[in-house]
C-alpha cells in the first residue's frame, strides 16, 4: 500500500506563511533603514550621508543614485568592495565593516526608495544624438554594442543581475566607465564593460552619460531628449 503525504495547507496556514514572509521582509528593510540613516557603532558610517535618505545622493554625479536598483546588484556589489575585487577608497573600508545582514539591509532598503528627479547638466543635441546611436544601435566599425542589448530597453535594467542607467547620473556614469577604460574597475563578468570600455572614445563616453541621465524609467518613444 502506497502512502501519499498530506499536502493539505489551511487558509490559517496560508495567511501565517504570508505574514511571516512580509514580517522578514519589514524586518530586513528596517535594520538597512537604520543604518542609511545611523550607521552601526562598528565603524560602519551612515549611507545617506554620501547617498541621502532616498537614494538620490547629492546630485552633483560624485556619489551614484541607489534608489530603485535591484537588491541583488546593490549587495553584490557592497560584496565586491568588502572582498577587494571592487576598490573604491570610501566604499571599500565601510563595505568591510557590513555584517551580511548589514548589506542584505541597506540593499533591500534602496530597491525601494523612490528617488527624486535631478536636472540633468546641459548638452548639446549632437552629443545627446550620438549617446541615442550608443544606446540603441551601438557603434559597428568600433565593435561596440549597444548599451542596451545588456542594460534594457531605455537602460531600465535587466534585473536582477545589470543594473538600470536610466536616470543615473552623467557625471557617475562617464567616471565608472573611465574605471573600465584604466584597468581600475574588474568586478564584471568576462570582462566585458572592459572591453567595450576601452574601445569608446573621451567624446562617446560623454555622451553615453549625458544621454541616460535624461531618460526616465517611463520614457516615450522620444526616449526622454529634449
Amino acid at each position: 500500500m502506497s502512502m501519499k503525504p498530506n499536502l493539505t495547507i489551511t487558509l490559517p496556514v496560508i495567511g501565517l506563511l504570508i505574514a511571516r514572509a512580509f514580517a522578514w521582509e519589514s524586518a530586513e528593510v528596517t535594520h538597512g533603514a537604520a543604518i542609511v540613516a545611523n550607521g552601526t557603532n562598528y565603524g560602519v558610517i551612515a549611507c545617506a550621508r554620501c547617498h541621502a535618505f532616498d537614494g538620490t545622493a547629492d546630485g552633483s554625479g560624485a556619489f551614484p543614485k541607489l534608489s530603485g536598483i535591484s537588491a541583488y546588484y546593490l549587495a553584490k556589489e557592497l560584496r565586491d568592495f568588502a572582498s577587494g575585487s571592487r576598490s573604491d577608497a570610501i566604499m571599500s573600508a565601510i563595505a568591510r565593516k557590513m555584517t551580511p545582514q548589514d548589506i542584505t539591509g541597506v540593499s533591500e532598503y534602496y530597491a525601494k526608495a523612490s528617488g527624486t528627479p535631478m536636472p540633468a547638466p546641459a548638452a548639446s543635441p549632437d552629443v545627446l544624438a550620438l549617446g541615442l546611436r550608443l544606446a540603441s544601435v551601438g557603434d559597428a566599425e568600433k565593435g561596440v554594442q549597444a548599451c542596451e542589448s545588456c542594460h534594457g530597453a531605455g537602460g531600465r535594467g535587466q534585473a536582477p543581475a545589470i543594473p538600470p542607467l536610466t536616470g543615473q547620473y552623467a557625471h557617475y556614469i562617464q567616471f565608472q566607465m573611465h574605471m573600465w577604460q584604466k584597468g581600475y574597475r574588474k568586478n564584471d563578468a568576462n570582462q566585458q564593460m572592459a572591453n567595450i570600455a576601452a574601445k569608446l572614445s573621451a567624446q562617446d563616453v560623454e555622451a553615453i552619460g549625458l544621454y541616460f541621465q535624461r531618460l526616465t524609467p517611463n520614457a516615450t518613444t522620444k526616449r526622454g531628449l529634449p
